[in-house]
């Protein structure tokens, strides 16, 4: 049976909850260490810190593949660290952090008065 949800494989899954969380930090984090900045930045920023997390963990499956001592050495990381990620699952990934940066930004536009300009 084909699941719909499989881990690293599918646009969707549950690591797509930890993504949307971690988009949702991110804005929070942006707002908090620039206090007023312009809905340009904000998205750029969060999409560059999104990007970098995602070469991290691109980072993780060479080490695994090419560099098995240090892979050794990292073992205290908890288990998935290493695992393969599809293509469309990394663009999920993406994506799913942005819709958190967009729920931030809307938040901040209705309720946060002068915390983004245009």
């Amino acid at each position: 049976m084909l699941e719909i949800f499989t881990r690293n494989q599918t646009f969707l899954d549950i690591m797509s909850l930890v993504h949307l969380v971690s988009g949702i930090s991110i804005g929070w984090l942006i707002i908090f260490l620039f206090k007023k900045t312009s809905k340009k930045i904000y998205f750029i920023l969060g999409l560059i810190m999104l990007a970098i997390w995602e070469i991290f963990e691109a980072l993780l499956r060479l080490i695994e593949t090419y560099y098995y001592t240090l892979k050794s050495s990292l073992n205290f990381l908890p288990g998935g660290w290493f695992s393969y990620e599809s293509f469309i699952n990394i663009i999920g990934d993406m994506l799913t952090g942005f819709l958190g940066l967009l729920i931030i930004y809307l938040i901040l536009k209705k309720y946060g008065k002068n915390k983004l300009s245009n």
